[in-house]
């Protein structure tokens, strides 16, 4: 009975993970944007309210369009302010035109691919010339690198069968997320198994499982991922405890076929888990090829940074870029939220506001009665500085409309923009020094074997 509740749990622990596995996997996709997808219109008879009511239509939310724009700030002195010609707010406009100001430009949060695919194909049907970025590739080289050095893993065990039925899960996991850093977490994962295969079933198994260098093997991945996705973290999580699962339950299976065959003699291992050496000269060609997996996953992401577009229509559109920008940013933003603050409290004589300085202070005279006399005192009414620059971020996150400048924050202070065609990022954050990081791991083992060469045949 004991085996069988075992078997049931384990079992279900599988089937989950492959559930989750199936109905939450993804591919990477070229972005212009960070979190947004970009829709490209030409028409010379649909307005940009057309286009905007046919994507609410469509299911599309929180899109950012030129006609649901308002203003970000409002001085609460003076709420209505002349604009000038190179105003911000007359400036931002470019963001929803193409770069010959011949097509409209709407941007789609992600995860409403669905919405946005009925959208276009509704333009499409009308006659209606519409592109989208967000290309999505299947990038094979992440999970036959997996693939790859799973089966060296299952070569060089002597529990075959077993690892390999943990492995599968594993593979499954970098099949779902085929990510570089998922499939350099999974590579490690794979050798931390490997390593456990050794002591499978012995005395002492789950005491020697927490040896050093097993966590770092399979909990470093865990770090390390929640550092670029959360969400692959948590999915990491899952696949582990599923392929301990699959073990388990193929070791219980095992377990019930003996009994079954009434089998008198049940061979055990004689030495304990804390006798057996997890690491032995052999396997340093198993951890070369870990430190080589590794490698070939961050050459590859410094080799493919960038992945092509969908619609080779779609023309130079506004997006980030590393180069010079044509477009204003989030510091033009903040020197147009300074102007609109301090608008109140400058001379009209003093015409208009320069780019404020870091530490530029506004002042306002106050005059009271001091024993008799009237006395003049100065109050500083604001400081460009940090707290100004935070407020106004503040203030940015909590408008109730789908603001162009929430998204100029979402893709980072310091970005710049101006106008580029259908090549965009497969997005993963920090993914090159995380890459970096998994190759040091394996490096780091074979130096300390190398240094602890003379004591070969002790556990580590």
């Amino acid at each position: 009975m004991k085996n069988i509740r075992t078997i049931i749990l384990a079992a279900a622990v599988c089937a989950v993970a492959l559930g989750l596995f199936a109905t939450f996997r993804t591919m990477p996709a070229s972005r212009l944007w960070k979190g947004y997808r970009v829709l490209c219109v030409r028409s010379g008879t649909v307005t940009d309210e057309q286009v905007y009511a046919l994507l609410e239509n469509s299911g599309c939310r929180d899109v950012v369009a030129r006609t649901n724009q308002g203003i970000p700030l409002v001085s609460r002195y003076s709420p209505v302010q002349v604009q000038a010609a190179d105003s911000y707010l007359a400036k931002r406009n470019a963001f929803f035109r193409d770069e010959r100001d011949e097509a409209m430009v709407f941007y789609v949060p992600e995860g409403q691919d669905a919405a946005l695919s009925r959208a276009l194909d509704d333009l499409q049907a009308a006659g209606v010339a519409a592109a989208t970025d967000g290309a999505a590739s299947f990038p094979w080289i992440s999970p036959v690198v997996c693939a790859a050095f799973a089966l060296v893993c299952v070569i060089f065990a002597r529990r075959r069968l077993s690892l390999a039925v943990a492995l599968l899960f594993l593979l499954a996991f970098s099949v779902s997320r085929p990510f570089a850093t998922t499939s350099a977490a999974v590579c490690l994962a794979s050798y931390g198994f490997f390593l456990l295969q050794k002591i499978w079933g012995r005395h002492g198994f789950v005491k020697s499982a927490t040896r050093p260098l097993v966590v770092v093997c399979l909990c470093v991945p865990v770090v390390l991922l929640s550092v670029s996705s959360p969400l692959g973290a948590l999915f990491y999580v899952v696949a582990v405890a599923a392929g301990g699962s699959a073990a388990l339950l193929a070791a219980q299976l095992k377990t019930v076929y003996d009994e079954r065959r009434s089998r008198l003699f049940a061979p055990v291992p004689i030495r304990s888990a804390r006798f057996v050496p997890l690491i032995e000269r052999t396997d340093m060609r198993v951890v070369a090829l870990l430190a080589l997996a590794a490698a070939v996953m961050l050459v590859f992401s410094l080799m493919r940074p960038v992945a092509r577009s969908t619609a080779s229509s779609l023309p130079p559109v506004p997006a980030p870029v590393a180069g010079a920008a044509r477009l204003p940013d989030w510091d033009d933003f903040l020197a147009w939220s300074w102007q609109t603050v301090t608008f109140p409290y400058r001379r009209l004589s003093d015409g208009a506001a320069e780019t404020p300085v870091e530490g530029e202070r506004v002042v306002m005279r106050e005059y009271a009665d001091e024993g008799g006399v009237i006395a003049e005192r100065e109050q500083t009414a604001f400081v460009y500085n940090g707290a100004f620059r935070s407020s106004v971020h503040d203030s940015v996150r909590k408008l109730p409309y789908p603001a162009l400048e929430k998204m100029l924050l979402r893709q980072g202070r310091d970005a710049r923009y101006s106008y580029a065609t259908g090549a965009g990022y497969v997005g993963e954050r920090f993914g090159v020094p995380l890459l970096a990081v998994f190759v040091l791991i394996p490096a780091g083992i074979i130096g300390y074997v190398m240094m602890a060469r003379k004591q070969y045949g002790i556990s580590f």
